[in-house]
């Protein structure tokens, strides 16, 4: 009996070895498709002083952190606030849900999109400036100031104004502090309600890419603009979540020109084009 056992063993053997590595070669596999692979930054940024930061929420690890003095250097938040005053305003009942709408008073302004009436939806997606202006007052200093604190947004000063403060005045905050801020709202570790949260996630939803990634982000655009219309030098911010599957990420982008750029458009939309250029190269979009 032990002869034909051992028989059997020496059979089985090499089976076993060859079941065994193709095991670990199926985790190799795995792994190195989970692992992002190194974007080339400076080809991403053209020229351009950049940030960027990505952390996975899945092994609670920062994955990169492009600039480091970039990342730590606070300013203006500007567009990018809106996603802190959706979560404000829904948790506060101001707005109930993506249609909640407010009425336009007739300013004309040179985006086509804002002039008209707006819901939290259209709000969002086009970045409505009026409506932010319009959410704040009714808000209030005391308890948007309460927001913030607990928020740990920035340094959350508002001494620019209920109207003005987050567009290049007074609130600032870093990528390093947006990308925490993200991190805790997509956790949903922020003091507001679930509802505020699901609301939130759900206006600032914005593609889902070939490759199945889940994207969801908002942009943010500052510039110094001549008297013409033209754009000096622009900074824009685009901060959020990707995911698919298993895998999900928070990242940040910020970047500034160094002289007068080439490049007309909206310094926010050229922050998510540069986002998902490297989210793109990564193996994450």
């Amino acid at each position: 009996m032990g002869r034909l056992l051992g028989i059997r063993l020496r059979f089985l053997a090499p089976w076993i070895a060859i079941l065994f590595l193709s095991t670990a070669q199926a985790q190799a596999k795995a792994q190195a498709q989970a692992k992002p692979k190194a974007p080339n930054f400076a080809r991403a940024f053209a020229g351009r002083d950049g940030c960027f930061e990505l952390y996975d929420l899945k092994t609670n690890k920062l994955v990169t952190r492009y600039n480091p003095a970039l990342c730590a250097k606070r300013i203006s938040p500007a567009s990018t606030f809106k996603v802190s005053l959706s979560l404000m305003a829904f948790d506060a009942g101001i707005l109930k849900n993506e249609t909640s709408s407010i009425k336009w008073d007739g300013t004309k302004f040179s985006r086509p999109e804002w002039n008209h009436d707006q819901t939290a939806a259209s709000w969002m997606q086009y970045s409505v400036v009026w409506f932010s202006q319009r959410l704040t007052p009714q808000l209030g200093m005391r308890r948007v100031k309460s927001y913030l604190a607990r928020f740990r947004y920035g340094n959350q000063d508002m001494s620019g104004g209920l109207t003005k403060a987050w567009l290049h005045s007074s609130l600032l905050i870093s990528p390093d502090e947006q990308l925490r801020f993200w991190e805790r709202f997509w956790r949903e570790q922020l003091p507001v309600s679930k509802h505020a949260f699901a609301m939130t996630k759900k206006i600032t939803f914005l593609a889902k890419s070939p490759a199945g990634w889940v994207l969801h982000g908002k942009t943010g655009s500052a510039a110094a603009v001549r008297a013409d219309g033209a754009l000096l030098q622009g900074a824009g911010w685009f901060v959020g979540h990707v995911a698919r599957g298993k895998r999900e990420y928070v990242f940040v982008t910020h970047y500034s020109d160094r002289g007068p750029p080439r490049d007309q458009r909206p310094p926010g939309w050229i922050a998510r084009e540069i986002s998902t250029k490297i989210l793109g190269e990564m193996g994450l979009y």
